[in-house]
C-alpha cells in the first residue's frame, strides 16, 4: 500500500511538472533576450569542432556548385583499347587495361553521387534551395569553428552578396559576424592561422565602410576606418609573432605543404589589401578636408 502511494506521488509531481511547462514554457522559449545558441557537448569551437568544421567543406562545394550551375557533371567514359591478340603480351595488355578500368571504376565511386542525370538545367527553385543548403552549412560549420579561415569568408560572401545569399540581411550581419570572428580570433593564441582569420575579418569591415560612403548618409568615417586599420594592423602581427614561435618550435612541419603554401598565399593578399586601404583612407582623409575648407 505505501509503494502504491509513493508511485502515485511521482505521477502526481510530474503531472504538475508538465502542467508547469505548458503554462510557463512557452513565453521562455520564446523569449529572444534567451536565445543562445546551442552547444551540444560542447562541441563549437573546440578542436573537435574544428575538425568538423573542415569535413564540411566536401557537402558544401556540392550544394554551391550545384546552385551556381556549375555542379551538372557528366560521366565520363572509360577508353578501352581493342582487344589485343593471344600472346603473352596480349594478354599483359588485357590485364592492365583491366585493372585501369577497375581504377577507374573504383575513383567513379566518389564522384558518382554529384553526377546530373538531368539533361536540363536546374530550376530557379531548385538553385535557390541549393544556395539555401549551402549557407546554412556554412553557418553551421562557422560555429563548429569560428577561425576557420575559408568558411568565415564564404558566410561573410553569402551575407554581403544579394544573387548568392537567400537571406535579407546584408551589412549588419555581415558587420556582426566580422566583429564576433576578429573578437574570437585574437583569443587564441596557440597557432598563427586564426590572426589570419582575423585579418580577413577586419579587411571585410574596411570594404563594407568604404562602400557605405557611397550612401547618401554614411554610417561609417574616416576615423572608423582607421580604428579597423589598426585591428588589422594587429591581427597581421599576430599572425608574424606566432608565425615565428612554430619556426622555432617546428609545429609548421606539422602540416602539409599545400597548407603552409596557403597561408603565406593568404598573408601576402591581406597585405596588400592593407596597403590599398590605407591609400583609400588616406585620399577620403584629404577629400574630407577639402570639404570642410569650403
Amino acid at each position: 500500500m505505501k509503494s502504491i502511494s509513493t508511485h502515485a506521488l511521482s505521477l502526481c509531481l510530474a503531472g504538475m511538472g508538465i502542467l508547469a511547462w505548458a503554462s510557463v514554457g512557452r513565453p521562455l522559449v520564446e523569449n529572444p533576450q534567451l536565445d543562445v545558441p546551442l552547444n551540444p557537448l560542447g562541441i563549437n569551437g573546440s578542436p573537435y569542432g574544428e575538425v568538423f568544421a573542415m569535413a564540411m567543406q566536401g557537402p558544401i562545394d556540392t550544394y554551391f556548385n550545384g546552385a551556381m550551375g556549375s555542379g551538372t557533371r557528366k560521366a565520363r567514359k572509360v577508353d578501352v583499347d581493342k582487344p589485343a591478340d593471344d600472346s603473352v603480351g596480349g594478354r599483359k595488355q588485357r590485364d592492365d587495361r583491366k585493372w585501369k578500368s577497375v581504377d577507374a571504376f573504383i575513383a567513379s565511386l566518389g564522384t558518382i553521387q554529384d553526377i546530373s542525370t538531368n539533361p536540363k538545367s536546374a530550376s530557379k527553385a531548385l538553385k535557390t534551395y541549393l544556395r539555401r543548403q549551402a549557407e546554412d552549412k556554412l553557418r553551421f560549420a562557422y560555429q563548429l569553428d569560428p577561425s576557420h579561415y575559408g568558411n568565415y569568408t564564404s558566410l561573410h560572401f553569402f551575407l554581403t552578396e544579394p544573387e548568392i545569399g537567400t537571406r535579407p540581411e546584408l551589412t549588419p550581419s555581415a558587420a556582426k559576424l566580422a566583429e564576433d570572428t576578429i573578437r574570437y580570433c585574437l583569443a587564441k593564441d596557440d597557432d598563427p592561422r586564426p590572426a589570419l582569420t582575423a585579418a580577413a575579418a577586419a579587411t571585410n569591415m574596411l570594404h563594407l565602410m568604404f562602400t557605405d560612403l557611397q550612401n547618401t548618409h554614411p554610417k561609417y568615417g574616416t576615423t572608423g576606418m582607421r580604428h579597423y586599420l589598426e585591428v588589422l594592423d594587429q591581427c597581421l602581427a599576430r599572425y608574424e609573432t606566432l608565425a615565428k614561435e612554430w619556426d622555432e618550435s617546428g609545429n609548421w612541419e606539422l602540416l602539409s605543404s599545400q597548407r603552409i603554401i596557403e597561408c603565406d598565399e593568404r598573408y601576402s593578399f591581406i597585405v596588400k589589401i592593407r596597403d590599398a586601404a590605407e591609400k583609400a583612407i588616406i585620399r577620403f582623409e584629404g577629400e574630407s578636408q577639402h570639404q570642410a575648407g569650403r
